[in-house]
């Protein structure tokens, strides 16, 4: 007797400490929202498995309507908690839908005609509509990492595993009453038997994901500046030579824009660094906003740079003249009112397989250009009419 109530508390226990253990990470790691919910999920396991292995609420006759609507709960909440993840809108109200429609049958084989076998076709149909809901959102989004992978791959699990074990009851490989009744078939075995391992795959795919998470975001954290959340200079370097070599491969014309605020220590000198670093980061807003290139950078204190895929030459001055229409209208907190905040633009598009740093330094020429010929201006390089003609001609 001892030992089966010992066998009866495994599941709940188990899927308690997970949920304590999301729990307790989230708790710590505010910005990983899905972990909540992921805990809530592992919270209503350890109820429903509470539930029915200690037979609580349980009615009519064998039925334990509280533990099969917490199962639903839990394989809801974990489908959910994976779209959170990944920032996708969680359709609330298409899953409600479908637990309603799954819930309908399950009522009318459970009090108008009782049969178990269309309850569990009922549960598992719902399973298998969330399931496979959240599968194909998932794949559908783009830029997809490892673990990324790893959650779509513990969504199929789950569908597999519900489509499987309906598969076999359907064919008749898997009984479903036995002569102590529904809780010593070989379906509610099975469950028993399936259910801890299912939900520990699920809790290291999840623990797993984390990790490549949080490794991911200290990767992205040192590629960027810590003042404007630009790419810093070694993360606008490394993200913008992995461009350009996809877009010499798909025969596009990058270019760079390097801007540079004019007479920025005097700001500083005048008004104090937080006054500069105020004008840093509205600067820094402006370009980002306003430049429409590819990736942005602040490369050094005050000198920032976009890189763009494909561009012409006048899409390219297009782009420096929105960013100083864009920077006049804006209001810096500790600059008084009409103190003027200029640029001096630098850019340059690239007419063969130049490398980055060879079009940065084109780009710094025509930028040192603009500061000698007067400040506030944008300044593009001079076409480099032999590397023109020279890929212009067929091969």
């Amino acid at each position: 007797m001892q030992d089966q109530v010992l066998f009866s508390l495994v599941n709940p226990i188990i899927s308690f400490l997970f949920s304590a253990t999301f729990g307790i990470i989230w708790f710590s790691q505010r910005r990983y929202r899905h972990l909540a919910t992921l805990a809530a999920a592992f919270l209503a396991m350890g109820f429903a498995f509470v539930v029915y292995e200690f037979e609580l609420l349980t009615w009519p006759g064998e039925i334990n309507i509280p533990a099969n609507a917490l199962y639903v709960i839990t394989v809801t909440l974990a489908c959910c908690a994976a779209l959170q993840r990944k920032s996708v809108d969680v359709p609330w109200a298409i899953f409600i839908a479908m637990i309603g429609l799954g819930a309908l049958p399950f009522t009318w084989y459970l009090f108008i005609e009782p049969s178990t076998t269309a309850r569990i076709f009922s549960t598992s149909g719902i399973f298998m509509a969330v399931t496979a809901m959240t599968f194909l959102s998932l794949v559908r989004q783009k830029d997809r990492s490892l673990a990324d992978r790893l959650f779509e791959g513990g969504v199929a699990l789950a569908f597999g595993i519900a489509f499987v074990r309906l598969t076999l009851v359907l064919l008749g490989w898997l009984d479903i009453q036995s002569p102590t009744g529904f809780s010593g078939s070989e379906y509610w075995i099975s469950i028993r038997a399936f259910s801890p391992v299912l939900s520990f795959i699920v809790a290291l795919l999840f623990i797993v994901g984390i990790g490549l998470d949080v490794i991911g975001h200290l990767k992205s954290q040192a590629d960027r500046d810590f003042l404007t959340n630009l790419l810093n200079r070694r993360g606008f370097e490394s993200k913008g030579n992995e461009a350009l070599q996809r877009d010499f491969a798909n025969s596009r014309q990058p270019a760079v824009l390097v801007a540079d605020i004019d007479d920025f220590k005097l700001v500083n000198d005048s008004f104090g660094h937080q006054v500069g670093d105020a004008v840093i980061v509205a600067v820094a807003k402006v370009i980002a906003r306003h430049g429409g290139a590819m990736l942005a950078g602040r490369i050094g204190g005050e000198e920032f740079a976009l890189y763009y895929n494909s561009v012409d030459r006048a899409e390219l001055q297009d782009a420096a003249r929105s960013i100083k229409t864009a920077l006049n209208e804006v209001s810096i907190p500790g600059l008084p009112d009409g103190y003027p905040i200029t640029l001096s633009i630098g850019l340059h598009l690239s007419y063969s397989h130049e490398s980055l740093a060879d079009m940065m330094m084109r780009a710094d020429q025509a930028l040192y250009r603009a500061k000698r010929e007067g400040k506030d201006k944008a300044v593009l390089t001079a076409v480099q009419l032999h590397l023109a003609v020279r890929n212009a001609i067929p091969r």
